[in-house]
């Protein structure tokens, strides 16, 4: 039963995006519906907690849920279709830069509602961080999982990866101040006006959680054009205003980015549109020689 089936009835399907966690389709009288790849029905109704908690926190929109259904082999919500174009539709590269610093600073100053503590991320079913549980000891539990799962993966690729990863564990940082981590901030989930301004902030769930916004921001550099040549230049050129503007320091960023990377390195592997791993992606920062020193104790 193809994605599109599993919508009739709901309106006429308009395919908007696809993304890691579901496909999006524009059914008309303002709405939109989401086909989650592997999310289920508790994750989705604790979500819909989540959307209704953050509702007004934030200076732009954000989703709401109207509808939850199982019309096939795939759970659907129905939305709200919210105002604005796609960042990467329209900004220059500073522009773009300038709108995501933008939503990285306004994220951090939200305090992380009580549903954080229920939320699993990626394809996990148990909350990433529950009551108790430190941002160091919840980061590193999250990274010490997906290395027992693609371990070997990672070992092929990455130089040296056993006493490398041993470093990360060791440097990551705690943070006593929680703020919501939105996670998955990239260029197609910021929706911008006429005049190039955040209004609307979307796919919140893949990676939302309550943690440092360091965390966000070492993120954001680097997932914003994963995939160009230039990616290590970019992340720098994010770094410096992030050190200037913001005041995160820049070791802290790196370590968070190894983190990052290494959580979403093989996040891919199940996806149903069969697309690229980000293992090389992940492996190329391993191995290069600045990553090298920062991992080496």
């Amino acid at each position: 039963m193809s994605y599109v089936e599993q919508l009739q009835g709901l309106g006429a399907p308009e395919e908007l995006a696809i993304g890691m966690q579901g496909a999006v389709y524009r059914l008309g009288s303002g709405k939109v519906a989401k086909v989650w790849f592997h999310a289920q029905e508790q994750k989705l109704r604790t979500l819909k907690e989540l959307y209704d908690a953050i509702d007004g926190q934030l200076p732009y929109r954000t989703p709401r849920m109207l509808e939850l259904h199982r019309r096939g082999p795939n759970w659907v919500t129905v939305e709200e279709e919210l105002p604005g174009a796609p960042l990467y539709t329209l900004g220059s590269e500073e522009q773009t830069r300038d709108c995501v610093l933008e939503v990285v600073e306004a994220l951090a100053q939200v305090k992380a509602p009580d549903v954080l503590r229920r939320t699993a991320v990626l394809d996990e079913t148990e909350p990433f961080r529950p009551d108790g549980m430190s941002w160091r000891d919840a980061l590193a539990g999250l990274l010490s999982r997906r290395v027992a799962r693609f371990g070997d993966q990672l070992a092929d690729a990455i130089d040296d990866f056993e006493a490398k990863f041993d470093a990360l564990l060791y440097k990551l940082p705690d943070e006593p101040e929680t703020r919501l981590v939105h996670g998955d901030v990239t260029a197609g989930n910021i929706l911008v006006d006429e005049d190039l301004r955040p209004v609307t902030l979307l796919d919140f769930g893949l990676l939302t959680m309550p943690g440092d916004p360091a965390f966000e921001a070492a993120a954001a550099a680097s997932v914003i054009d994963l995939w160009s040549p230039r990616v290590r230049e970019i992340e720098a050129a994010y770094d410096a205003e992030l050190v200037h503007r913001l005041g995160y320091d820049a070791t802290q960023l790196l370590v968070y980015r190894c983190a990052y990377l290494l959580i979403i390195a093989n996040a891919h592997d199940d996806d149903p549109y069969d697309r690229d791993s980000h293992l090389p992606l992940t492996a190329k920062l391993f191995n290069s020689p600045e990553i090298t020193a920062l991992l080496t104790r």
